[in-house]
């Protein structure tokens, strides 16, 4: 009988690096939850790029410089570090503390078979690039990402409001100059806006509902054993809310690419031959998506599936070929 991924992957002695680039804020560790979810906590490791930030944040207070700069980031150490971890091997890897803003360690670190690393700067250099097999850039626009990362910052990070706002503003013309230009590198790139659908007139407090546009570069392969069905019979329900899909082929910075954009939200039953079907392949029970409710799913979270499905069809790849470096891109 053949082995399974997940024994594939353990067995295969080597790492397969997803790379999610973007903003501070921007909802890189939303998009790939998905994939966690997917393979499960023991297959999958994460780290942040801020990690390999040069200067702590008091130096680059007295310097007058962004972590959005790549002088502000060790690039070419990371560069190594994942040359290392995709062979299997072990690192010893620095810690930023957002707490305050300090750079700690270094600690040991062995990845699980699949690396998630999430940042600002993970395709500014040919190194970089030569060691992630999928990229995947997120792209909210600008009220949106003003709107999370001050939840994220008051909230979670315990900063003042004003703080945040200048720090933002501050930001933006290195974002443009550094940042931005690396989707150009990515496999796919998501792209957030607020929905425009009408609200909701019936909830009370309804959910955030997002436009959220997929585009992807045309894959060479799809795997055999899935198809993206979606039942219809779910419009009919009582309870079924408003939603839009368009698909379109396009060309994106010189590449052909699918662009998938969805509005509103989804009843799970529409999509759930599709996640059952990924998760049978990765010998996974846990739902893949972000849900809205008990029987909903968000545009994010079907961009979640979506992504799972091409991470699929990657590993499969992975480790059907030999374990050489991919050229420079």
């Amino acid at each position: 009988m053949t082995d399974s991924l997940p024994d594939r992957l353990r067995e295969s002695g080597r790492v397969f690096v997803v790379a999610v680039a973007g903003d501070s804020g921007s909802g890189k560790t939303t998009l790939s939850r998905g994939i966690r979810r997917l393979l499960g906590e023991d297959l999958v490791s994460t780290f942040s790029m801020d990690d390999y930030h040069s200067l702590d944040r008091e130096e680059r207070r007295v310097r007058g410089i962004t972590p959005l700069n790549p002088a502000a980031n060790r690039l070419d150490l990371l560069a190594g570090h994942l040359a290392s971890l995709r062979r299997g091997e072990e690192i010893d890897k620095p810690v930023y503390d957002h707490s305050d803003g300090t750079i700690r360690g270094p600690v040991p670190f062995r990845s699980a078979p699949v690396l998630i690393i999430e940042g600002l700067h993970p395709f500014y250099t040919q190194k970089l690039r030569r060691e992630i097999d999928l990229g995947i850039f997120v792209d909210p626009s600008r009220p949106v990402k003003r709107r999370w990362k001050i939840r994220r910052d008051c909230v979670d990070r315990n900063y003042e409001r004003d703080a945040v706002m200048a720090e933002i503003l501050e930001r933006e013309p290195d974002y443009k100059l550094y940042v931005d230009v690396q989707k150009i590198y990515a496999e796919a790139v998501v792209k957030i806006e607020d929905s425009r659908l009408p609200p909701s007139i019936v909830a009370e407090n309804p959910p955030e509902r997002y436009s959220v546009r997929l585009i992807q570069e045309l894959m060479e392969a799809d795997l055999s054993e899935v198809d993206l069905k979606i039942d219809l019979s779910a419009l009919f329900r009582p309870k079924e809310g408003e939603f839009s899909i368009a698909f379109q082929r396009d060309d994106y910075y010189g590449k052909s690419v699918s662009v998938l954009t969805i509005d509103g939200e989804l009843h799970r039953s529409m999509i759930g031959g599709l996640e059952e079907k990924l998760c049978s392949l990765a010998g996974s029970g846990e739902p893949i998506c972000d849900s809205v409710g008990d029987e909903g799913v968000s545009a994010t979270g079907m961009v979640q599936i979506l992504l799972c499905w091409r991470l699929l069809e990657k590993l499969e790849r992975h480790l059907s070929s030999p374990g050489v470096s991919k050229e420079g891109r």
